[in-house]
């Protein structure tokens, strides 16, 4: 029963990561719509407008169950704009998803084997970092206090004030918010849900990069998705992003380094083929300003990121209006990173009570 309930949460999530996308695709005329693409805006999109309501909350000391409602209606009315707005889009393309499968049944079955596999090595596997405890019992906390980041959740003691490293990265808060919603242990959402959502967004851009690369060598397409599974498995060290994929497969980091840096390397590949640019710096940006909800050790590594692939698109396109657009795209994170100094220096705090 409870394996059935986190099936049906992972389909719920990227049902939810598509229709929220959509609003962004189904507008995209000149792009045209995809439903990978769909996805992924729809996961960065989700997390960017949580953090605009999470943050003013926290920072009020409001309960969590104000931020549930809250979030939980604004959801709802998102999923009903995007079915009005793009019934149509979504009927055409459902019609050819259809088709490309009953025509691609060799290559549907190889690649749903290859990620099926890693999803269900990875959710049975045994987790017992620091961190990765810390991400369960954050939302435990949260929803036994009916409260956000008050509380240590490593002690349970009280918290004068807000760290900073977590104030502004408020991924574990969408957890606390979905277990308080739909009423599941935190266990379940974190160590198989969210597990199972970053493994399979982790393949879907491989596979979306892949198209990229091969086109529609298909059979490419799945060397690469299977020789990508077995480096993960056996580059396990802790200095990639393989580690943290496997072993650490829930945490805002592994998102980062499986699923931000993937896809602003799927973007830039696009951008190269491409001389005019829109979509795809919009693409950027959200990508980088979500990327500071998903974990606060992306306002470093995001902008350097960035740098090692745009400043030399400059270069490659003879377009150095490339640069302040790049500069736009990673603001958010270079002002987190200030507001985190300033707070390491003493300079200001957030406390947890009325002052």
């Amino acid at each position: 029963m409870k394996l059935a309930i986190c099936i049906l949460m992972v389909i719920f999530n990227f049902i939810l990561y598509f229709g929220i996308g959509s609003l962004i695709t189904g507008r995209m005329k000149k792009t045209g719509f995809s439903i990978p693409l769909s996805v992924l805006a729809g996961f960065f999109l989700y997390y960017s407008l949580f953090t605009l309501f999470c943050v003013p909350i926290m920072y009020r000391w409001r309960p969590l169950s104000m931020l549930s409602k809250a979030w939980g209606g604004f959801v709802l009315f998102l999923l009903v704009l995007s079915c009005i707005v793009n019934y149509r889009i979504w009927k055409e393309k459902g019609g050819e998803f259809v088709r490309f499968v009953a025509e691609n049944r060799w290559f549907i079955a190889a690649l749903s084997a290859i990620v099926l596999a890693q999803v269900i090595i990875i959710v049975y596997s045994y987790q017992f970092t620091l961190d990765a405890a810390y991400y369960v019992a954050n939302v435990t906390t949260s929803i036994e206090t009916n409260s956000l980041n008050i509380y240590d959740p490593y002690t349970g003691d009280w918290q004068d004030h807000f760290e900073m490293r977590y104030f502004f990265a408020t991924y574990p808060m969408n957890d606390a918010v979905i277990c308080q919603i739909f009423k599941i242990h935190p266990l379940m959402q974190t160590k198989i849900v969210m597990s199972s959502i970053t493994v399979l967004l982790t393949n879907m851009l491989y596979f979306m990069i892949g198209r990229e690369l091969f086109e529609d060598k298909k059979e490419s397409i799945v060397w690469m998705m299977l020789f990508s599974g077995v480096i993960h498995f056996f580059f396990i060290t802790i200095f990639t992003s393989s580690n943290f994929l496997i072993t650490r497969s829930y945490e805002g980091k592994t998102l980062l380094g499986n699923v931000v840096l993937p896809a602003i390397l799927y973007i830039y590949i696009r951008m190269l083929k491409k001389k005019k640019n829109t979509a795809e710096w919009g693409f950027l940006f959200l990508i980088c300003f979500g990327s500071t909800v998903l974990s606060s050790s992306s306002n470093m590594l995001v902008p350097a990121a960035m740098s090692v692939l745009m400043l030399p698109l400059a270069v490659f396109k003879r377009d150095f209006r490339v640069i302040p657009k790049y500069l736009v795209c990673i603001l958010p994170c270079i002002v987190l990173l200030f507001v985190y100094v300033a707070y390491v220096k003493g300079m200001f705090v957030f406390y947890t009570y009325p002052r």
